[in-house]
């Protein structure tokens, strides 16, 4: 074996096994969970059946991971943190639990089988930590109400709340944007009710 193709076999196995190493002490994201909102006091008015579907998001928003908003538009990511489930999985889950904890008649998701009247179909628009705004955490979520008896929808509103925030630690950054979230995830329940 040639002096040449020995020290390429050597140089070889050692960036592997740095490799490999690196591997093994990369420390794993902590997982953070998001909860839903409390009762909430509201009257419905009508008994229509109301199906909350998955929510669409770019792909920015639709991993495990929480995006980090910079000056300039600049977005990356929450280092080791992650979320329990992908964002709009984990939205969908939590908005039905925010109805069910209100005793909202006649609500699910498309899994039930239900006769639906109206679909509540959601759009998330942002769930960040914007740094450039001063670390502030933002949820902003456009809801729409589906007739789905004529396939029109009949009523559209976009909801957001900003609360003080901070990147670091992690758990103050997921702390914040809970909050937001079950602020937002309030008000879409109060206009559901209202409205559908």
């Amino acid at each position: 074996m040639s002096t040449t193709r020995r020290a390429f076999m050597v140089i070889g196995a050692s960036a592997l096994t740095l490799g490999l190493a690196g591997c093994f002490t990369t420390t794993p994201p902590i997982t953070y969970d998001l909860t839903s909102a409390s009762q909430i006091p509201m009257r419905r008015r009508s008994s229509r059946v109301v199906v909350i579907t998955l929510p669409v998001a770019v792909q920015t928003y639709d991993s495990q991971r929480v995006v980090v908003r910079d000056v300039g538009n600049m977005l990356s990511y929450l280092p080791e943190a992650q979320l329990s489930d992908t964002l709009p999985r984990l939205l969908q889950t939590r908005l039905l639990q925010t109805f069910q904890a209100s005793n909202f008649p006649n609500i699910g998701r498309p899994d039930d089988q239900l006769s639906v009247d109206i679909t509540l179909a959601t759009e998330i628009q942002a769930f960040e930590i914007d740094v450039s705004k001063g670390n502030l955490a933002t949820v902003t979520i456009n809801a729409k109400l589906v007739d789905e008896r004529r396939g029109m929808i009949f009523a559209s509103k976009t909801f957001s709340s900003s609360q003080p925030s901070t990147t670091e630690p992690a758990a103050a950054a997921i702390g914040g944007l809970d909050i937001a979230l079950r602020q937002v995830m309030s008000e879409i329940l109060q206009w559901t009710a209202q409205t559908a």
